[in-house]
């Protein structure tokens, strides 16, 4: 009996001996908000990560290169020695378990994940965390426990992530607008804690951390703690735990993707949406806001329960003319702070357009250093610098033209172009003509749309549209953004469309809406609304003749009464797409070769003596 009692006594320590611990796996990846690339292949990684997430947890450390990255700058501390330990030279960049998988993302797939698990590990990594009373720090606590002997030059790190960051506007320049698990401080350092080099069975160690939430973090709710221990030696991740992100008991939050809107009504009704993401009930909250140079408070009260939301309309308010911003905050709820405070801010931009419509013709050549022109308005869609803006350039000589910041746009960006109200009421035959340069870039599809409205922007029709290829100019731009030659005939061409479908109507707008493809820059001048005038209003145009009307081919044109010696003809169909632009000496008989062109209705428009001249063709072969 005895002997049986020691032989079952020494197979149980010897079960205890070589136990050892299922494996939680770790992927590091080094990523950036501005790397193309990484908006390629964050996506599939991603999903791979969402099915794998009782396998493995992730870690993404936001580099400072090769562009512009608020995460980064936040980080940058601990992001850098991490940089360093794995000697990464390029994103997107990921590190599986250490040195296990290394490289593109894509060298990490479900084999590989499942060949890592099943390796069993020595310790044992169990993380947890609470935050003090008033949800501005945090205690953590992680015990090690070794499972089978390990030793080695073995290193804890603690890492606090987000879980999720989404964002209304990209914060890079490569579009993207949601991350995963994205570093937000490493404890104690970006170097770890020093562990014993040698490690026994049932050996234990606990850590202790406290750490305030950094400010710059967007989402307490979306905190995790993970805490990994790796061999310094050869960086083998031996073990990962992970410690769950904590519900939060007061959480009010109005943040919404702002937007910007139009409006030729002098009082702005705002609107906002109230959310509970706590785990209490919210009674009350208090806003507080601004407008048109006012600042204004409001109670809401009410119940509102977890997860739900309700809509608040605050009393009307008197806007200014042009464009007006409209900010609020979420001052309070349930009579005291909300814990989480980065979700407590709503703004918008309201134009209030309260300018008449303008009768044709109507000239923009942005020569003036005031941009935008008198009566136009810019929409910064992006709310970055990469928008509209003014260049010396021009399609004819240095004297200014608007530039579209494609080069630095983040992907999808949208930003618009406005001109004044153009009253067509009585016009005949409205046209609008401006002048177009613009490069492209290998593999990039950036897109302009001309649009009109007829009730101050709530309804917009398209009217002309063109993407790349066929809206570049002047070729592929890959290594530089692009800047063209004044007056270059090369670079620079003519656009013309009709606004034939819009007469009668009194207050016209027509917006320049860019939308970004990440490729090359876009120039816009000359921007010219005319229209074909009155027999009594026109001298010129009643000494210019054409014939035969309607005609069974090509037509003439009595161009003697110009004073000009060159004059510019441009053959335009019936939906203002210019068919054929040229330049041509005066003549008492100047034919207009039509002979090849579909039967319809055309316009020979007639550039001379500082005057635009429009004549109508029927054309029946």
């Amino acid at each position: 009996m005895k002997k049986l009692y020691t032989l079952a006594l020494a197979m149980f320590i010897g079960v205890a001996v070589n136990a050892q611990s299922q494996r939680l796996t770790l992927l590091e990846e080094f990523t950036q908000a501005s790397c193309g690339p990484c908006a390629a292949q964050n996506p599939a990684l991603n999903t791979l990560l969402s099915g794998n997430e009782s396998k493995t947890v992730s870690i993404k450390y936001q580099t400072n290169w090769p562009g512009v990255d608020p995460m980064n700058t936040q980080t940058q501390t601990w992001v850098a020695p991490r940089v360093s330990y794995y000697a990464v030279n390029g994103v997107p960049n990921i590190q599986f378990d250490g040195l296990v998988v290394s490289g593109a993302p894509n060298a990490l797939n479900q084999t590989s994940i499942n060949n890592r698990f099943a390796v069993a590990s020595p310790f044992d990594v169990e993380v947890t965390h609470a935050y003090n009373a008033t949800y501005d720090s945090i205690n953590i606590s992680v015990d090690v426990t070794c499972t089978q002997a390990a030793s080695g030059a073995l290193v804890l790190h603690t890492v606090l992530v987000e879980k999720e960051i989404t964002f209304c506007v990209a914060p890079g320049s490569n579009g993207e607008t949601e991350f995963y698990s994205v570093m937000r401080k490493m404890l104690p350092s970006g170097t770890g804690t020093t562990l014993p080099t040698a490690w026994t069975v049932g050996q234990t160690q606990n850590f202790q951390f406290t750490t305030s939430v950094p400010t710059y973090v967007y989402d307490k709710k979306e905190l995790a703690i993970i805490a990994f221990i790796q061999n310094n030696t050869n960086k083998d991740v031996l073990q990962t735990g992970i410690s769950q992100p904590l519900a939060i008991p007061l959480d009010g939050s109005i943040i919404a993707c702002g937007n910007s809107s139009i409006t030729c009504v002098g009082t702005y009704s705002p609107s906002l949406e109230l959310t509970n993401y706590g785990t209490s009930a919210l009674t009350t909250a208090n806003l507080s806001y601004t407008i048109a140079g006012n600042t204004l408070s409001y109670t809401w009260n009410g119940s509102l329960a977890t997860g739900a939301s309700t809509t608040i309309s605050l009393p009307a308010v008197t806007l200014n003319g042009g464009t007006n911003t409209f900010t609020c905050n979420l001052t309070s709820v349930n009579g005291t702070t909300d814990f989480v405070a980065n979700n407590n801010t709503y703004s918008a931009t309201i134009i209030y357009n309260n300018t008449a419509g303008v009768a044709a013709p109507v000239v923009e050549g942005f020569v003036a250093a005031t941009f935008p022109p008198t009566n136009w308005l810019r929409i910064n869609g992006g709310n970055t610098a990469a928008t509209w803006t003014r260049n010396a350039v021009g399609s004819t000589a240095a004297n200014g033209s608007s530039k579209m910041d494609f080069w630095n746009s983040p992907l999808g960006d949208i930003d618009e172009l406005m001109t004044p109200k153009f009253d067509l009421s009585t016009a005949l035959s409205p046209i609008l003509t401006f002048s177009l340069s613009k490069a492209g870039f290998t593999g990039a599809i950036d897109m302009l749309e001309i649009m009109v409205s007829t009730d101050c922007g709530l309804n917009w029709t398209t009217e002309w549209s063109q993407s790349d290829p066929a809206l570049t100019t002047a070729g592929l731009f890959n290594n530089a953004a692009f800047t063209p030659i004044s007056g270059s005939i090369t670079q620079w061409r003519s656009e013309t469309f009709s606004l034939n479908a819009y007469v009668g109507q009194p207050e016209v707008l027509v917006k320049f809406k860019a939308t970004a493809g990440y490729g090359n820059n876009l120039y816009i001048d000359d921007v010219n609304l005319s229209v074909a005038v009155g027999v009594n209003e026109n001298t010129l145009d009643q000494q210019i003749s054409l014939f035969p009307i309607p005609s069974t081919g090509d037509v003439f044109l009595n161009l003697s009464a110009v004073k000009d010696n060159m004059v510019r003809i441009s053959i335009n169909d019936a939906t203002g797409k210019t068919i054929e632009t040229y330049t041509t000496a005066k003549s008492n008989q100047h034919k207009v070769v039509m002979n090849g062109l579909q039967d319809g209705t055309y316009f020979i428009q007639i550039d001379a003596d500082s005057q635009r001249i429009i004549k109508k063709v029927i054309l029946n072969k």
